[in-house]
């Protein structure tokens, strides 16, 4: 995969986590922060920052974006000032950001044209990861073998880029237990590592080797506690290990998607 530009770190530093509960669940596993990041980056003329942004989306994405949060414009204008003075950008007035929906893109599409006085540039890509890289990634993660432990019994793979974790059954990893919160945290595969997400909005009940964190880059052999329930999170399994699990029925394998 190729070198972050400036702007995606930023965009990386700036919104993970907390731009996962402004897009939504859905919206936020499509890194659409990043493209916008990288639209800033490419429009920019000089120091100067692009101040028009039209964003088109498919007519169902747009319908769902818009309906979980109908201020996400103004969020992303602010987002791009931000984003700019981290930069080392100047913006000649505030950001317009306009979201429309698009009949001739599919789910997953993004067009997104900036314009910066006469000059205007557009380009339109795929939001998902094209087949190369998801291939890269899949291939990146399963060398990784990465894996949790729940109360010591449970097993469960960690075998692709994003896992929910929470009370609620459409979660990929659901705890039954009243103290843990409908959707409790996520595990996010970004640049090389697994990274997990507090999403409880309740200080102290998520931890890392009994430290509270919003977001933590794991390590094996890191202990997690959500709530009062401990996880361990590990990574290269030993084949006979796995197999010892398997035939021990704790074993839970995440089904590809």
């Amino acid at each position: 995969m190729k070198p972050l530009s400036k702007f995606e770190s930023l965009a990386q530093q700036l919104v993970e986590g907390s731009f996962n509960r402004l897009l939504g669940r859905e919206m936020a596993e499509l890194d659409i922060a990043t493209r916008l990041a990288r639209a800033v980056e490419d429009t920019q003329e000089g120091r100067e920052a692009a101040v028009f942004y039209e964003i088109r989306l498919s007519t169902t994405d747009w319908a769902d974006v818009t309906t979980q949060n109908p201020d996400l414009a103004e969020s992303l204008a602010d987002y791009i000032v931000v984003l700019s003075q981290r930069g080392g950008l100047l913006l000649a007035e505030h950001p317009q950001v306009i979201l429309m929906a698009d009949p001739a893109l599919n789910r997953y599409q993004v067009r997104i044209n900036a314009q910066q006085q006469s000059r205007e540039a557009g380009y339109t890509t795929e939001l998902r990861p094209s087949a190369a890289i998801a291939d890269e990634i899949m291939e990146a993660i399963t060398a990784v073998d990465a894996y949790l432990i729940i109360e010591g019994r449970r097993h469960i793979s960690l075998n692709r880029p994003l896992i929910n974790i929470g009370r609620r059954t459409d979660n990929d990893i659901v705890l039954d237990a009243s103290v843990i919160s409908r959707y409790h945290a996520q595990i996010r595969w970004r640049y090389g590592r697994f990274v997990l997400y507090d999403l409880s909005n309740r200080d102290g009940r998520t931890l890392v080797n009994g430290q509270p964190v919003k977001e933590s880059v794991l390590q094996s052999g890191d202990v997690i506690t959500l709530s009062n329930i401990p996880l361990i999170y590990g990574e290269g399994r030993t084949a006979q290990g796995v197999q010892s699990s398997r035939n021990s029925g704790e074993t839970q394998i995440l089904p590809k998607r």
